[in-house]
């Protein structure tokens, strides 16, 4: 692993950059400090820009959000979302004549996420008993437990349903340090007692082949694989689905692993407080999930 300050360090050895969104450009609430500054400078060095992120909703929906925190389209050029991948295979299940799925689902999510597949020709059904699988986008609210969803886990594998997971993070973590469950928490619960997903989003494939289609369409008719990289603060998420298909990739340290690390944003926004426990902590995670990044930055900057 190479610790680098800035983007600039690098900039000149990729064309493509697939970034994630949360963690990495926002915590939920708030852009991070240089984001915004740092996107611009890509734009400016002609970079293409995809953001891929496992955000269980459709992208226009993430397109919104981005917008009220002043980051527009000028600063990408495109997004992928685990929630719109997942909206176009169910999409072209219902082509397939519902070959892999059913017509009704048993939702296990917020109350912001249902309506996901809304506009597709499902049905959302409150019984597992009455459903042909179930759809995860996560929890309700910050303070949620796994314990919250234990029934609605526990009925669907009585049912046997398969479930689609679109959102395989496990959690994210605010500026402030407090965290927040996701869909994968859910999924991981239900593998254990038996239970089979489907996952949509990062580390899996299909959304970096995506990425990579609309890159390809867009901008080159052929793609050096050498020449993408992926900035992502997850590392069982954005870096093994990097190092899986095989792109290099920069841990972002101000994201998931920002309260291991001790990571502090009153503190200047440099590698300086990037120290040597700092850096053991970060070689000790590396080692025990058997996943490395080529490039390490405390946050994304210039």
């Amino acid at each position: 692993m190479q610790f680098i300050s800035g983007i600039s360090q690098i900039i000149d050895d990729y064309d493509f950059f697939i970034l994630d969104i949360w963690g990495v450009l926002h915590d939920g609430k708030s852009t991070y400090p240089n984001v915004i500054e740092t996107l611009k400078f890509l734009k400016e060095k002609q970079k293409k820009i995809c953001l891929l992120s496992n955000a269980p909703r459709r992208a226009y929906k993430v397109t919104e959000f981005l917008d009220k925190m002043l980051i527009t389209s000028q600063y990408y050029d495109f997004i992928i979302t685990s929630g719109e991948t997942a909206h176009s295979y169910l999409d072209f299940n219902i082509k397939d004549n519902y070959r892999n799925f059913g017509k009704k689902y048993f939702y296990i999510g917020p109350k912001k996420d249902i309506d996901l597949i809304k506009t597709l020709n499902y049905s959302l059904v409150e019984l597992a008993s009455d459903a042909d699988f179930a759809l995860t986008t996560g929890f309700e609210n910050e303070s949620s437990t796994i314990d919250e969803k234990i029934e609605q886990i526990l009925s669907a594998k009585k049912y046997n349903l398969p479930m689609i997971c679109v959102n395989p993070d496990m959690i994210v973590v605010r500026i402030d340090g407090s965290k927040m469950l996701c869909a994968g928490v859910i999924a991981k619960e239900y593998e254990k007692i038996g239970g089979k997903v489907i996952y949509f989003g990062k580390p899996f494939a299909k959304v970096y082949e995506l990425a990579i289609d609309f890159f390809v369409k867009n901008f080159a008719q052929e793609i050096d694989r050498k020449k993408i990289i992926a900035i992502g603060d997850g590392m069982e998420t954005d870096i093994k689905g990097a190092n899986d298909f095989n792109i290099d990739s920069i841990l972002v340290l101000g994201g998931i692993l920002s309260n291991q690390l001790g990571i502090n944003f009153s503190q200047k926004l440099d590698n300086k407080f990037i120290d040597d426990a700092s850096k053991s902590k970060l070689n000790s995670i590396c080692v025990n999930e058997k996943i490395f990044p080529k490039f390490v930055i405390s946050t994304l900057n210039i």
